[in-house]
Formats: C-alpha cells, sequence, structure tokens
C-alpha cells in the first residue's frame, strides 16, 4: 500500500516492502517528475533498515533530493531571470 507525502508541492508515493530477511526498503515514484521518476531507499546496502520507518525517510530524503535538484534545475533554466 503506497503511502502519500509531499515536498515543495510535489507529490511522492512511498511503498515499503519487507524483505524475505525481515529488513526493509521502500520503493518511491514522483509523479511528474521528468528526472528520477522512480527509487529506491535500496540505494544504500542490502538489510540497513532494520525498520520500516527507516526505510521511508530514507526513499523520503532520497525523493526530496530529486525534487530539489529539479527545481534548483529548472530555475537555473528561467528565461529572464537575474543573477
Amino acid at each position: 500500500m503506497a503511502e502519500t507525502c509531499y515536498s515543495q508541492g510535489k507529490k511522492i508515493l512511498l511503498m515499503p516492502e519487507q524483505q524475505p530477511n525481515g529488513t526493509w526498503r521502500c520503493r518511491f515514484v514522483i509523479p511528474g517528475l521528468l528526472e528520477s521518476t522512480i527509487g529506491t531507499s535500496v540505494d544504500a546496502p542490502l538489510g540497513r533498515y532494520k525498520s520500516e520507518w527507516d526505510a521511508k525517510t530514507a526513499a523520503f530524503a532520497l525523493a526530496k533530493k530529486a525534487i530539489d535538484i529539479s527545481c534548483e534545475a529548472r530555475a537555473a533554466n528561467t528565461p529572464g531571470r537575474e543573477i
């Protein structure tokens, strides 16, 4: 079951999964974001997340970083913007 969160007005869907060894990972999707629209908290070594909360927190941090980078890139490419 997906959990919905938001960062900078962008929707983030978190989908936690318990692994056979009892550890957790969490996939995330950012609808409408062209760059890096899907990722997981498994970028860290397997078995790192002992709880669902830890896996969701890591996935949210990765999703938030992707949104932040996307917003910074868009701001830098805005025509007529003075620096």
